[in-house]
């Protein structure tokens, strides 16, 4: 999103177009939803769920990270992600946001 179409806006509501954003594709909604479930999970674990390459899922996990949904870290040559404490908040904010 360049400089100019972002500008009028409100950090908080770029932030909630970030999470729409994040919440905007089935995939990632998949995996979220395990997440919530399980509070970690790998690539191998979001491939099997969702079917998808191992490119494809680092793409829509990057997603969920840029919209502060989620974290990463690397254990023995294994990316292991985790939902963030605050993602309820967040998506939750978001709904309450478009209500009003």
């Amino acid at each position: 999103m360049g400089i100019t179409k972002i500008h009028p806006y409100p950090n908080e509501t770029i932030q909630l177009a970030r999470i729409a954003k994040a919440l905007g594709h089935p995939a990632r909604i998949t995996m979220l939803k395990y997440l919530f479930e399980n509070r970690r999970a790998t690539n191998d674990t979001f491939q099997s769920i969702t079917t998808l390459a191992q490119s494809t899922i680092s793409r829509h996990i990057q997603e969920l990270i840029s919209a502060d949904l989620v974290y990463s870290d690397y254990k023995e040559f294994e990316g292991n992600y985790y939902l963030k404490n605050e993602a309820s908040q967040l998506i939750q904010m978001l709904i309450e946001d478009v209500k009003h």
